[in-house]
């Protein structure tokens, strides 16, 4: 191994007194505002929700969902409805939230009407593709309840009665009215929705254009949101608190997305300005032991056999979710062991700059807000999979530490061995062996998507964000910096932050 200690690297080009330095300074100032506008913004959009908060708003109580929601949506959304919401177990004491309208879905969403028909409490039902049981259904009739209930469910295109979804036909129970010769109403626009609405306008049933896989997910749905308010608000007009505001609704959604559209642009932008560091890439492209591919595909191939096995071992697909947002870590303790000669070996020392100290803290530092407000926009950073909250903060410790040992002591192994000339050993230096990380990601994607198993499908999508957003973070760090421990904490710290929003 060659002794090659870091020298201090010239400036290229020319001096900052030069043309080509005035012409590069605006595009780093543009950069600078930009960044200071998008995170200015995005805390901003963190706290508009919170705004229409009323003590005598009614409650949309929600059953059946067991994991994540998009808190910050949801919240503006029902505020602009006039709501407040609170995420409920069947079988709680819901007598403190005053006036409710009880919501809930999957498999027991009917139990809620005949547990709760007789409460004075209770202003109406709403049902997020329930599923058909008939013992439940037992007394329910157009009359019984006389409150209101709405059923919202996804696509069902249907010629005859066998085509029916138990949304239909849950509807057809409940309202007398026949949808499979009825007439529909389009509501939504360019990606309406079918509407059935009885005679007596106290029963509802709205199918999406959309096929709905988890009607857990529905809820992350801008046009199901937009769909659910404006339906509270027309029914329980009485009981809300306000009219709804459609405006601040679509406005908090355009924003969301345009704001997190351009705090990819400004830091683009910002490295565009920054010259790439020669220990960040392998310019030489040496190449690397295949028993490395060997190794790391081997993990990955078993991996993917286990996820198509999942389906049919209940264990193994209840803790399919762990297992693909946990891989990533289990893949670089595995290319730390390989790298360790790398990582403690005193030749080919490797010393970074103390000029790249400062503004490496600067991007990592924007780099992480804008991913923290990203999330907190789109997911719920609660861990609902341990309830313990004691417990489940110590397990994050525990994945940080272990992630940021990792993920630091590969990135200096990287940048060691890339001065070295002898080519990037791992993921931070080697696009083929991160690539070979996605395999067990992938084969869920597709493994869930053809078969139509959408619990397969949407962990192999939470492993994907597991494994690439912390890596993509970090990659600007890596490539445009010579320091290691400012990169591995940031990945360490974007990767609880994904597993709290995935969990």
């Amino acid at each position: 191994m060659n002794n090659n200690k870091r020298a201090p690297q010239k400036p290229s080009g020319k001096s900052s007194g030069t043309p080509l330095a005035l012409k590069r300074a605006p595009i780093h100032f543009i950069a600078l505002a930009m960044m200071g506008v998008v995170i200015l913004t995005m805390i901003i959009m963190c706290l508009v929700p919170g705004a229409g908060k009323n003590p005598k708003n009614p409650t949309l109580v929600i059953y059946g969902d067991k994991g994540n929601v998009p808190n910050l949506s949801l919240t503006n959304t029902l505020h602009a409805a006039g709501f407040e919401y609170v995420i409920a177990d069947y079988g709680e004491d819901i007598s403190s939230y005053g006036t409710v309208v009880l919501a809930a879905m999957g498999s027991d969403a009917l139990s809620i009407i005949n547990d709760h028909k007789d409460d004075p409490h209770v202003a109406g039902f709403i049902l997020i593709c329930p599923e058909y049981n008939e013992t439940y259904m037992t007394g329910l009739t157009s009359g019984n309840p006389t409150c209101d209930i709405a059923i919202f469910a996804g696509r069902n295109k249907c010629k005859d009665t066998k085509d029916m979804s138990a949304a239909r036909v849950i509807y057809e129970r409940l309202s007398g009215d026949d949808t499979l010769y009825g007439i529909p109403v389009k509501r939504g626009g360019l990606f309406a929705s079918e509407v059935y609405v009885n005679n007596a306008q106290n029963r509802m049933l709205s199918l999406s254009c959309f096929s709905v896989r988890d009607p857990q997910k529905l809820l992350f749905s801008p046009l199901f949101q937009n769909e659910l308010a404006g339906y509270l608000s027309v029914t329980y007009i009485d009981e809300s608190t306000r009219e709804v505001s459609f405006g601040r609704i679509n406005t908090w959604f355009v924003f969301s997305w345009l704001v997190i559209m351009f705090s990819i642009v400004s830091v683009l932008l910002f490295l565009s300005n920054i010259k790439l560091d020669e220990s960040g890439y392998d310019t030489k492209k040496a190449p690397v032991s295949k028993w490395v591919f060997g190794f790391i595909g081997g993990i990955s191939i078993a991996v993917a056999v286990g996820i198509v096995a999942s389906t049919s071992v209940t264990q193994i697909l209840d803790a399919l979710l762990w297992i693909l947002t946990l891989v990533p870590t289990v893949f670089m303790a595995c290319l730390f062991g390989i790298n360790f000669k790398w990582i403690y070996a005193k030749e080919g020392k490797f010393i970074p700059r103390k000029t790249s100290l400062v503004p490496t803290l600067f991007i990592s530092v924007v780099i992480g807000l804008m991913i923290m407000f990203t999330l907190a926009m789109t997911a719920d950073l609660k861990v609902h999979a341990i309830k313990d909250a004691g417990l489940s903060a110590a397990i994050l410790g525990v994945i940080l530490v272990a992630d940021l040992i990792v993920t630091t002591g590969l990135i200096y192994a990287s940048r060691k061995s890339t001065v070295a000339g002898q080519g990037a050993k791992n993921c931070f230096g080697n696009k083929n062996i991160f690539g070979l990380m996605f395999m067990p990601c992938i084969v869920a994607l597709l493994y869930g998507l053809l078969p139509g198993h959408s619990q397969v499908f949407y962990c192999g999508l939470a492993g994907l964000a597991a494994t690439g957003i912390p890596f993509l973070a970090v990659l600007p760090i890596v490539r445009h910096s010579d320091r290691s421990l400012i990169a591995g904490v940031l990945h360490g710290i974007i990767y609880i932050l994904v597993i709290a929003a995935i969990l």
